[in-house]
């Protein structure tokens, strides 16, 4: 008596569909990852942007600003009309800090200036960074303030006025506000405004920061009021 052939059921057994559960839920959680690390890169570039933008933003009125130092004054001088400070600081309306020689560099620069072109209407003014957090830091833009003949001379003793130009973004962490320093040092040198050929200058003011790469910025800036 014949008997037919007895068939193996074939098919997944519990084991391999337990090694394949496990390497699905791997490759889930390294995609997860991947997303969360995407997500983070992106949005601390985002952060950068935001930051080196208002920094060159602030950069680039500073420079305009700078440029009524000597304006409408009779021979203005680097020292006298035009001076740098280091390690100063804004009270109330009061302005400490030290003045440095020319080459060396500070977080405050004043000039005078006489818009009105009239004897006993000089103004100063000045532009300070401050290094600290958020709320109280940031560039400065000092006066304008009456000063007798646009001589700095006595430039603690005024009462400067303040208005903030540039603060860290809202969004922005303590490290990117830490990195960003905006610094001022003047030189006697001539130059040219650029795109100026009939008309040169004595003294140049460089305007300094770093960018959230850490690569250097620098403004320079001719101030053809200063012969």
């Amino acid at each position: 008596m014949r008997y037919g052939s007895v068939r193996r059921q074939s098919g997944e057994s519990l084991m391999s569909l337990m090694i394949g559960l496990l390497v699905s839920i791997a490759v889930a959680l390294a995609m997860l990852s991947m997303f969360k690390v995407s997500t983070r890169y992106s949005g601390q570039a985002g952060q950068d942007a935001a930051a080196d933008a208002q920094l060159i933003a602030a950069m680039l009125r500073a420079g305009v600003s700078v440029q009524d130092a000597g304006y409408g004054i009779t021979s203005p001088s680097l020292g006298t009309q035009l001076i740098v400070l280091s390690g100063a600081a804004l009270s109330g309306t009061t302005l400490s800090g030290t003045r440095v020689s020319a080459g060396s560099s500070g977080n405050a620069v004043l000039w005078a200036t006489n818009t009105a072109g009239t004897s006993g209407s000089e103004k100063c003014a000045g532009l300070l960074f401050v290094d600290s957090s958020a709320g109280s830091g940031g560039l400065y833009y000092l006066g304008p303030v009456a000063c007798s003949g646009g001589s700095l001379s006595a430039w603690a003793s005024l009462g400067w006025s303040s208005t903030r130009w540039a603060d860290r973004p809202a969004n922005q962490d303590a490290a990117a506000y830490d990195q960003t320093v905006i610094s001022f040092s003047v030189a006697s040198t001539s130059c040219k405004p650029f795109g100026v050929t009939n008309s040169s200058g004595a003294v140049v003011l460089t305007i300094a920061s770093t960018n959230r790469s850490g690569a250097a910025l620098q403004d320079k800036q001719c101030l053809f009021n200063f012969k």
